[in-house]
Formats: structure tokens, C-alpha cells, sequence
């Protein structure tokens, strides 16, 4: 990228040489971010290409000598002002790389930011972060949080200034879950150092929070029993024997069978974390097909299969995948302005005329900022209208704003004077 002045304030572009990478659809979900940590990109055609800047006024590089913690003539002990604004900007980062992974639930790869250090910016006092984020056309294997660049975020954070905002342990690990496509690690570092970890890991949280706990019925046979079960067991019984042995003065037996115990003890442990960490593997890349499904394909594809991924064959292990469940709202009024099909694939989908607090925005009068919310909890879909003036109906009879409606497929939701038909 370039960085130029231009007669009404400072740019950084990226030039396509083939329109076609231009994707409209992550360029809407930039431009209409409620992050605001991504500047707006502004497309213009050039001959055969296309030349896509961010306007930056009123901000400076992350990289100028007066964010560095190390530049001549500073004190070695920061005053009150710089301890505070260290803090902002710590919470600030942490809320950065949040969004990383938000993009890839709104279907945009985190490989289109650019994290050159030159390239990112923020205001005078180096708390707010602004980056560029480039609305390029991705392949399937992109929509995930591995195709960020391992090496150049390792970089980026290393630069000044990150220094004394992020410790050298979260450091190596956002780069480590980078690597290893761990969403989840990735999120928890970043609401560690955001400083709201749960807030920051919806998904980790229990759902049976606020129910009763379950009680846990045990095996009533040895066959029902897990490998690593069983073998916590004969580790037991062993280091039981060996206290019986030592009472008994027997040395030799003693030392051979808590040797035993040790070395059952080790072995299961480690067994037990290979299992753990293949499983979540599978689940990162199951999530990362499932979300390449609904952008990719709109073929049905079978449901995911973990048996077949255990057959140990000459070729890769065969892996299906079931797309996530999704519904879809189907214009069938006549209304200008408004797109004929809205796909519906998050948790929480806003509906309404505020672009920074929807994510389908219907821009018209009856419309409200926030109209109504389309929930979806294991394939069942509710729909939610705000506490507002907006008229919601479902088959043409009105439902009372703030409470909660389970829709079926077929059935025809309004929203103001605009009908939709509801499919999943």
C-alpha cells in the first residue's frame, strides 16, 4: 500500500489490477462495521483496474517516534497521563483483535487486514486504532483465523507501540492460536488483555447456566469406562499397593509399583491432551467449513461424519460437513430500496434502519434504528421485535414489541409496511 495526500486529507491505497477481486459484499461489511477500528474503503475504477483508499486525516502511523516508549529524552517512569493512555490503548488492542474474529462471523477472512505497521493508525494520544482492511475476494480455505499472516502479526506486535501494553506471554500467544487456528484461545487472550475475558468468549460459556446442575449418574460397568478412566484406576490401585508394600517393608515391590503408577499416570495425561487437542482441531476446522458453506456453496452438504476422520487410509481422512443453520427473508412487497433476499446466519440477527446497530439495514420511515432481532438456538428461529415504536406482524397479526416469537419456514413476517417471506 501507498500513503499520499490528497487535496482534502491523507490516503492509503491499494491498487486491483482485476476488479473482479473486488468483493461488494465485504466492502458493506467494512464500511457499515460497528467496530469503527476499520477505515471506510472508497472504490474508484481506474482503466482496467480499481483503486480502493482509506482515507486516515486527522491520524497518525503507529510507527511515529512519539508512540515508542524507548525515544530519547522520555522518562523512564511514565507520568499518570501516559499510565492512563497505556491502559486505554491496552483495552483498546484487546478489542482490536476481538473484531479479528467478528469478521470471520460476518464472513469476511482476517487475511484482508493489513497489518503493516505503517498502515495502522491512531490519534495524537494512541488509543484509538484505525487499520485497513482490504475488500478482496477470498477462496473457501481463507475464512479462517489461520490465514492471518503468523509472521506479520508476530511483527506487529513487537513494534513500540505495543511495548508495555501487551506482555510478551499474550504476545506469543495470539501468534500461537493464529497458527494453530484456535478461535478460542484467540478470544480469550484477547478478553484478557480487553479485561472482559468472559464478555469476550460467549460461546465458552456454559448453557446450562442458571439451571440446576445435573446429577451424574457412574458406570454401572467396567466396559462403560473410558480408556483414560481406566487407566486413572490402575494408576490408583497401583499407588495403593506400593503405600501397602512400604508398610510392609517390601522396598523393591514398593518402588516397581508406584513406578508403575507413575509412568500409567504420565501416559494417560498425555494421551488425554493429544485427544483434547485433536478434537479441537476438528471442531476449528468443522467451524471454518461450515462458515465457507454458506458463502461458497449452495449445494446441501452432507452431515459431518468424525468416525470417518479416525480411518487410517493411504489418502486424507474423509471429512463431511453439515452447513450451519441458516434462514433467509425473501422481499415480496413492492418496495424500492430494498434488497429482494437478506440471508440470516447469525446467533443474533438486528434488523433496522441504523446501519451502525443492524445487521440488515432497511433503509424506510416505518423502519426503526433497531426494529426487531431474528434469534436462532438449535435450529429454531425467534423472532424478537424491540421495545420501540416500529409494527412488527407475523401472517398479518401484530405482536407485541419485547417479546419473543418462534417463526416457522413459509410463514410472512412485516416489518413496517414491508413484507418479507421467512424460509429456513
Amino acid at each position: 500500500m501507498q500513503i499520499k495526500k490528497g487535496p482534502y486529507g491523507y490516503y492509503a491505497l491499494e491498487k486491483f489490477d482485476d476488479p473482479d477481486s473486488l468483493c461488494t459484499y465485504a466492502e458493506e461489511v467494512i464500511a457499515g462495521n460497528s467496530s469503527d477500528f476499520y477505515l471506510k474503503p472508497s472504490t474508484e475504477y481506474l482503466g482496467r483496474g480499481i483503486m480502493c483508499s482509506f482515507e486516515f486525516s486527522g491520524f497518525m502511523q503507529i510507527t511515529d517516534p512519539e508512540f515508542s516508549v524507548f525515544s530519547p529524552g522520555r522518562k523512564n517512569t511514565p507520568n499518570k497521563k501516559e499510565l492512563k493512555n497505556l491502559s486505554l490503548r491496552r483495552k483498546s488492542a484487546g478489542d482490536l483483535f476481538y473484531t479479528f474474529v467478528k469478521l470471520l462471523d460476518n464472513l469476511v477472512s482476517p487475511s484482508c487486514i493489513v497489518l503493516d505497521p505503517d498502515m495502522i493508525f491512531t490519534d495524537s494520544e494512541g488509543i484509538t486504532i484505525k487499520l485497513c482492511c482490504l475488500p478482496q475476494k477470498i477462496t473457501p480455505d481463507r475464512l479462517c483465523l489461520s490465514s492471518i499472516d503468523a509472521l506479520k502479526l508476530e511483527k506487529l506486535l513487537n513494534c513500540d507501540f505495543f511495548k508495555n501494553v501487551i506482555s510478551d506471554d499474550e504476545k506469543n500467544a495470539l501468534v500461537y492460536s493464529v497458527r494453530e487456528n484456535n478461535e478460542d484461545m484467540f478470544l480469550k487472550i484477547a478478553g484478557i488483555i480487553r479485561g472482559t475475558d468472559e464478555d469476550s468468549v460467549p460461546f465458552m460459556k456454559s448453557q446450562n447456566t442458571g439451571e440446576k446442575r445435573k446429577t451424574i449418574n457412574l458406570p454401572h460397568s467396567i466396559n462403560a469406562l473410558s480408556k483414560t478412566e481406566k487407566d486413572l484406576i490402575i494408576a490408583c490401585l497401583s499407588a495403593v499397593l506400593a503405600l501397602l508394600l512400604l508398610l510392609n517393608k517390601m522396598a523393591l515391590p514398593c518402588f516397581l509399583f508406584f513406578f508403575l503408577s507413575a509412568v500409567i499416570l504420565s501416559v494417560s495425561i498425555l494421551n488425554q491432551k493429544k485427544r483434547e487437542e485433536f478434537i479441537r482441531k476438528e471442531e476449528s476446522q468443522k467451524k471454518s467449513k461450515q462458515r465457507s458453506s454458506i458463502l461458497f456453496s449452495d449445494d446441501p452438504v452432507p452431515e459431518y461424519d468424525s468416525a470417518q476422520t479416525h480411518k487410517e487410509t493411504n489418502d486424507e481422512p474423509i471429512r463431511q460437513y453439515k452447513p450451519l443453520t441458516s434462514g433467509m427473508l425473501t422481499l415480496i412487497s413492492d418496495s424500492k430500496g430494498v434488497r429482494s433476499k437478506y440471508s440470516i446466519y447469525l446467533d443474533e440477527t438486528c434488523i433496522g434502519s441504523d446501519c451502525f446497530l443492524s445487521d440488515i439495514v432497511i433503509d424506510d420511515p416505518e423502519i426503526a434504528p433497531l426494529h426487531a432481532v431474528i434469534k436462532q438456538k438449535e435450529g429454531t428461529f425467534y423472532l424478537m421485535p424491540s421495545k420501540g415504536t416500529g409494527k412488527t406482524h407475523i401472517e398479518d397479526s401484530p405482536v407485541d414489541n419485547g417479546k419473543s416469537y418462534e417463526i416457522k419456514s413459509g410463514q410472512k413476517i412485516t416489518f413496517g409496511e414491508i413484507e418479507f417471506r421467512f424460509s429456513c
